[in-house]
């Protein structure tokens, strides 16, 4: 597909996609594809126009609202619907429902991703990285779960601990450096990798409360 299309109602965006081993050992080729998204104008075209393409963005919206809701009953196991009708964001001098569209969209953006990548890539991660870290870190595999299970909740429980964030930090970048198949995990890495400087850096702490 070429990237010279010229149509304002899209705009062309690249997708790397990522493969793993099989059990011989064989690994399929990282595909790169420059895909067309709707642009502004495409958008308004869809809503103006309806039928199947409004409906397909409808559904998208859908996804994309369950998926934070989701996120946050997986995390929380306390999450009842009273968490999600107090459930706010403040942005300035605006506050949102942390759940509606508009409190999604004001949301960190790696927070968003959070809730977009699939089950299998996180499960994906967690198994390779217990396979390679016994090797590269002296940590026994009761520790490395341990770590895992920070990593899958995001730091959420240790997020005013700097000490073990940078520990658990440092030993992300051990595994990606010792990892062969740690490109197909990028957007969990990227995620961790940014919802962990971004707790570090972060001294204050209504700022941390107000990011449950």
């Amino acid at each position: 597909m070429s990237e010279t299309i010229i149509d304002p109602s899209v705009q062309t965006s690249n997708f790397k996609f990522g493969f793993k081993k099989d059990k011989l050992g064989n690994k399929r080729a990282t595909v790169e594809i420059v895909g067309l998204i709707p642009s502004k104008e495409g958008l308004i075209n869809i809503i103006n126009g309806g039928g199947k393409a409004l409906e397909f963005l409808q559904e998208l919206v859908y996804d994309g609202v369950r998926a934070a809701i989701a996120s946050d009953v997986s995390d929380d196991e306390k999450f009842d619907q009273n968490s999600y009708n107090s459930a706010e964001l403040k942005i300035g001098d605006t506050t949102y429902h942390k759940y509606s569209f508009e409190g999604i969209a004001n949301q960190p953006r790696e927070d968003r991703r959070a809730s977009s990548i699939p089950e299998e890539q996180w499960k994906g991660f967690t198994e390779d990285y217990i396979k390679v870290m016994p090797s590269v870190s002296n940590k026994t595999v009761e520790q490395l779960q341990a770590a895992v299970y920070v990593y899958v909740r995001k730091f959420r429980d240790i997020k005013t601990d700097k000490v073990s964030l940078g520990k658990l930090k440092e030993q992300l970048a051990l595994y990606m450096q010792h990892s062969q198949d740690a490109e197909n995990f990028v957007d969990v890495l990227e995620l961790l990798t940014k919802k962990c400087d971004e707790y570090l850096a972060s001294n204050d702490i209504q700022k941390l409360i107000a990011n449950l």
